[in-house]
């Protein structure tokens, strides 16, 4: 198809684009078509699940040949749609021809802008590879330790959630085990056959489902482990740009229940790659969402000897921090919808040994969008 309709792009004065559509194939003349401007996001994973969104919409009638014209406007939303490429999705923008040929049938024609809206973002400054464990740290701590810390009706909660949660598992891989064993007339969940009739184990679809409801357990069991304290924004900021300073006691504040010994307090922002990817087949065949972070800076770090219990925990950290290493080296926000696109997000974090960590996610929306593309 891409021999049978050709397209032209042109610079306008203005910033604007036009565009010359040759058709070449005469059969294609007098069906209904769609020129578009998209805007994509491509997953990359051998079963993805892409996502786009149009920034111009055009349906004509074919005919030999086409101009259309998209104004500077448009182009200036076009301009946000950086060309992005990192380890799980890339990000472009297109133009698109679609040609209505049949009933449910499209013949499709593609054209990289990428060469066709400057780029007026500065090239990012160098980050270290240990994106994950900027914004995920590893939590290391003494389950016994942690639930003697937090409330009574906490350390009920957990001990419930954990008993509970065991007793599930449990039944689960014996349904798994038992649909394994049995004939598939007398299986009770998980069946021997996928939705395409092809075989399919009992016993694997149910440690898959385990597995999901053993991550659904342990999210529970931190929440409530984290009551050990009380951990929340003293005041939520307004604007930032680069050169604004945050006094990190004025931010947060919080008090224990126990001493906090070397607590760390940490301020980190990440670029966040999300989309989509298909995993199983038949009928354990699902839709996965995932959050990859690809770039993280560490914008504030401070330990302190011993906070003492009761005392409030703004009292102990003073200092200003800037936003301005995350303006030079990551990417502004750049989704296309709620599950596929670049997000930005940035958190304070409190790190306790022998204690679950303490987060807090920010505001993304306080950044001025115009400060990543100064240099």
């Amino acid at each position: 198809m891409a021999e049978k309709i050709k397209i032209y792009p042109k610079t306008l004065a203005d910033g604007g684009l036009e565009f010359e559509i040759s058709i070449k194939d005469k059969s294609l003349f007098g069906k209904k078509a769609t020129f578009s401007i998209k805007r994509e996001v491509t997953v990359k994973d051998s079963r993805p699940v892409h996502d786009s969104k149009d920034l111009r919409k055009i349906t004509f009638t074919v005919s030999a040949s086409q101009n259309f014209s998209v104004s500077a406007a448009v182009m200036k939303r076009a301009l946000g749609s950086f060309p992005y490429s990192g380890s799980k999705i890339s990000i472009q923008a297109f133009a698109e021809i679609k040609v209505t040929t049949a009933f449910f049938f499209n013949s499709t024609t593609r054209f990289s802008l990428s060469n066709h809206i400057p780029s007026e973002l500065p090239k990012r400054a160098k980050v270290k590879s240990n994106a994950r464990q900027l914004i995920d740290p590893k939590d290391s701590f003494n389950f016994f330790k942690n639930i003697s810390s937090i409330p009574a009706k906490n350390q009920i909660a957990t001990i419930f959630i954990m008993l509970a949660g065991g007793i599930i598992l449990m039944f689960n891989l014996f349904v798994g085990y038992h649909d394994q064993m049995a004939p598939e007339h007398m299986t009770w969940f998980y069946s021997h056959y996928n939705s395409d009739g092809e075989s399919s184990s009992p016993i694997l679809k149910a440690i898959a489902a385990s597995g999901t409801i053993a991550g659904l357990i342990w999210l529970a069991m931190k929440q409530q482990l984290r009551k050990y304290m009380a951990f929340h924004f003293r005041s939520r900021i307004s604007k930032v740009n680069r050169e604004s300073k945050i006094n990190i006691g004025k931010l947060v504040t919080g008090r224990s229940r126990v001493d906090l010994i070397d607590p760390v307090l940490r301020v980190v922002a990440c670029n966040m790659e999300k989309g989509k990817y298909v995993r199983g087949h038949g009928s354990n065949q699902r839709t996965v969402s995932f959050s990859h972070p690809n770039r993280a800076v560490l914008l504030y770090s401070r330990k302190i000897p011993i906070i003492p219990k009761g005392a409030p925990i703004h009292n102990y950290f003073n200092e200003e921090f800037s936003f301005k290493p995350m303006f030079q080296a990551l990417y502004p926000r750049q989704m296309i919808s709620e599950s596929h696109g670049l997000d930005l997000v940035w958190e304070v974090q409190l790190i306790v040994d022998d204690l679950v960590d303490q987060e807090l996610i920010g505001n993304r929306g306080v950044f001025i969008h115009k400060e990543f593309y100064s240099a």
